[in-house]
């Protein structure tokens, strides 16, 4: 069984408890009142994904239990309720991550493609297991389902939220251990990085070396209907 946050109950750390303060910065309510002047008061808890979202780019990466007190408070839903939000979507962290969150998709079309090779190897090139941080505090792994691109199996996302509140959150498709390798130690090096595919003969989603089928410039008919008919008089 896969678990894409980890434990699913939380844990007082001495970083992460109820009884260290949270709150929003001043930048962040003004952004608060943007986004719940978008929903009736009857529809405040529509504001929780999107102030989860804010919570983590504040901190830097993760959402800590305080915050997700404060958020209930907000969009005056039980605590509960954005608890089982945090834990439903992988894309929340409830622990500080690395520099780099690296997430593997672990779809089928991803598994199929090799994908668990790509886990397994990067995990010893890293000596970190998965959901663990490494020494450096430059890399946390971690997995995730879909990311939408299956044509384009296996990838992964890789998140920075070492420059909050700003954050960046890209992908790179079509790996293999080479080129997985190769943006591990882009990343480490703080050299530019090829965001999307991978492929060298790939454009987005395109059929590596260009197309195979529906090669014609002009849909040839029978049409179900008539392109052309007639105007009416």
């Amino acid at each position: 069984m896969r678990h894409f946050s980890g434990e699913m109950r939380h844990h007082n750390t001495d970083t992460n408890n109820t009884r260290i303060p949270w709150d929003f910065t001043m930048e962040s309510y003004a952004k608060i009142e943007q986004i719940m002047s978008k929903f009736p008061r009857s529809r405040r808890k529509s504001g929780v994904i999107p102030l989860l979202h804010l919570a983590q780019t504040q901190t830097g990466g993760y959402i800590p239990v305080t915050a997700m007190y404060k958020i209930a408070k907000i969009c005056e839903v039980p605590p509960m309720q954005v608890f089982q939000t945090v834990t439903f979507y992988a894309m929340f962290n409830r622990k500080p991550v690395g520099k780099y969150h690296i997430q593997f998709c672990v779809t089928t079309p991803c598994m199929l493609c090799g994908v668990d090779d790509l886990i397994h190897r990067t995990e010893a090139y890293l000596n970190v297991p998965m959901h663990g941080t490494t020494p450096d505090g430059i890399f946390t792994i971690g997995e995730m389902e879909c990311m939408g691109c299956c044509v384009n199996a296996p990838m992964v996302v890789v998140s920075d939220y070492s420059n909050a509140p700003a954050f960046s959150y890209d992908f790179y498709e079509d790996l293999n251990w080479e080129s997985m390798k190769k943006l591990l130690n882009d990343l480490r090096e703080g050299r530019p990085t090829k965001v999307g595919t991978q492929h060298p003969e790939r454009k987005w989603s395109e059929p590596a070396g260009g197309k195979t089928t529906l090669l014609f410039k002009e849909p040839p008919g029978p049409f179900c209907r008539d392109l052309n008919p007639p105007k009416k008089a």
